[in-house]
C-alpha cells in the first residue's frame, strides 16, 4: 500500500501528526486492515528506513515491507540490520513550499542513486535536490523525444 501523488505526496513525509512511524509507514493502519481480509499478500511502502519500523509493519499482520529507497541509499541495509547496525541514510530534504517540486526532486535523487548502483558505484547521499531535479527532467525529456520518434517510426 502506497499512495499520494506529486501534489499530495503522502509518502514524502507530509503526515499530519508528524510521528516517525507515520512518516516511515504512512499507510500501515490502512494496510493492516486490508491484510485481514485480502486474498493476496499486502506490501507497505513509503519511506521505511529503519529496522524497527519494518518489523512493526510485519508485526501488524502486513507480510511485506517495501524498502527500495532505503536500499538505494544503502545497498548493504539487510546485512546492517542483521548485525543490528542502526545506520539511517537519508537524502537532503528540499525546504521548498511546492510539494510537487519536493516530490519530483526526491524521486530524481532516488533515481540518481539507483543509476549509480546499476553502474556498480556507491550512493552519494549529499546531493543537490535542485541539480538532480533539473538533470532528471532533462533526461526524461530526452527519453520522451526518443520514445515519440520510435512510435512515429512504427506507425509508418
Amino acid at each position: 500500500m502506497s499512495g499520494g501523488n506529486y501534489e499530495a505526496p503522502a509518502m514524502q513525509g507530509e503526515s499530519r501528526d508528524g510521528s516517525t512511524l507515520a512518516r516511515e509507514a504512512y499507510f500501515l493502519d490502512f494496510a493492516s486492515e486490508v491484510a485481514k481480509t485480502a486474498t493476496v499478500p499486502i506490501l507497505v511502502t513509503g519511506g521505511i528506513r529503519r529496522k524497527q519500523i519494518a518489523e512493526s509493519v510485519l508485526e501488524s499482520g502486513v507480510p511485506l515491507v517495501g524498502i527500495a529507497t532505503a536500499l538505494a541509499l544503502n545497498p548493504n541495509l539487510p546485512s546492517d540490520w542483521k548485525e543490528d547496525k542502526q545506520i539511517v541514510e537519508s537524502l537532503p530534504d528540499p525546504q521548498w513550499k511546492s510539494k510537487t517540486l519536493k516530490g519530483l526532486a526526491n524521486m530524481a535523487m532516488v533515481r540518481y542513486q539507483l543509476n549509480r548502483l546499476s553502474k556498480n558505484q556507491l550512493p552519494i547521499v549529499n546531493v543537490s535536490p535542485l541539480i538532480r531535479l533539473i538533470l532528471d527532467q532533462l533526461r526524461l525529456s530526452r527519453l520522451t523525444k526518443r520514445y515519440r520518434s520510435w512510435i512515429k517510426g512504427r506507425s509508418h
